[in-house]
């Protein structure tokens, strides 16, 4: 079990802040004055508030307290002034520094704890029933997702061009008949016939023919926590106040 101080910690918050009675006056059930609230302890295992702390270093259950609308807090019974005298007397011999409680900023994530909810009247014995409320919240979670990969392949193509070629071709034909100048008739010569050829040109142009988006859909589902929760029960039972009186006589 651990006790930590409600006003030093940003972990725990109350249920109602309504009943954050730091700096309350706190008062027997005959109305005397016993001081003021310096401090609430937290029970962490519970989640509840324990105890209170009040001036003179005075530590109060929280099962022996209830709240008044008048920022008051009711301690059950009646003061013992012979004990109140001598809690006075050892506060005094201790230089302390009043203060003024201001409530610390709280978490927005802080777990709830549950506070004195009872409210006190005069005269009154009370005993607290105490109740586990199911606090249900949120978080996030990584279920899973998609990874993306990219690869390169390659693969084998082909393409089929028509491609026109030269060739040189010889033929002698057998003829008679008489040339129109004899003076150039028997010269020497050399000329040169060439021939052309088409030959494939590759080349290679990077063209986008498809794409994937990636994407993500939310979806709201209802889902129902099942838990348990404790709490106290009170029994009354009535005392035949004869048999008490036959008891104590016999």
């Amino acid at each position: 079990m651990a006790i930590v101080a409600y006003s030093q910690q940003d972990e725990f918050d109350l249920v109602n802040s309504g009943q954050d009675c730091m700096g309350w006056t706190v008062v027997d059930q005959a109305g005397n004055d016993i001081g003021k609230v310096t401090e609430m302890l937290i029970e962490t295992d519970q989640m509840r508030v324990d105890s209170i702390m009040v001036e003179g270093g005075v530590r109060i259950p929280a099962e022996n307290i209830a709240l008044q609308g008048d920022r008051r807090v009711v301690v059950r019974g009646v003061r013992d002034e012979k004990q109140y005298a001598e809690t006075q007397r050892t506060a005094a011999a201790t230089t302390t520094t009043a203060q003024t409680y201001e409530p610390a900023p709280r978490n927005t994530g802080a777990k709830n704890v549950h506070g004195v909810t009872r409210e006190a009247t005069e005269d009154e014995i009370s005993i607290p029933i105490i109740e586990e409320q199911l606090v249900v919240g949120k978080r996030e979670v990584e279920r899973g997702g998609a990874r993306v990969h990219t690869t390169m392949t390659e693969k084998p193509v082909q393409e089929t061009i028509n491609l026109r070629e030269e060739k040189v071709t010889v033929e002698r034909h057998k003829v008679d008949r008489p040339i129109d100048s004899a003076t150039d008739a028997f010269q020497e010569g050399t000329f040169d016939v060439t021939t052309k050829t088409e030959v494939p040109v590759v080349a290679k142009e990077a063209r986008v023919v498809e794409e994937v988006v990636i994407d993500k859909e939310m979806t709201e589902r209802t889902e129902t926590v099942r838990d348990t929760v404790k709490r106290t029960d009170v029994e009354v039972d009535e005392i035949n106040t004869s048999d008490v009186k036959n008891r104590k006589n016999g």
